[in-house]
């Protein structure tokens, strides 16, 4: 018998002895807790949470500006490859809107 057939067979057998087993199921208040949750995720952010996005995006945007340009790419290019996603992220906010989502 290879190693695989070997392997393959105390899958078998472990498969087989969970599948004897009880069916797992969720705590009665689970639903609760997870609504609970995703409205406490859902929150409008903090100040503080918004300052340090916008500080991100602004390093990664001109991080992203120098490493195009020093690699000759040209201003049109740099730009569109920079803004395009962000038009991008917009758009699909936009459209979230729009269907209610």
């Amino acid at each position: 018998m290879s190693e695989m057939d070997s392997r393959g067979t105390e899958i078998d057998g472990m498969l087989r002895r969970s599948l004897g087993g009880p069916v797992p199921r969720l705590s009665p208040e689970f639903e609760r807790r997870l609504s609970r949750e995703l409205r406490r995720r859902s929150e409008p952010s903090s100040r503080y949470e918004r300052i340090l996005l916008v500080g991100y995006c602004a390093f990664s945007v001109a991080t992203s500006v120098l490493v195009m340009r020093g690699h000759g790419l040209g201003w049109g290019l740099t730009a569109t490859m920079t803004l395009g996603p962000l038009a991008m992220v917009e758009a699909a906010r936009r459209m979230r809107r729009l269907r209610g989502v």
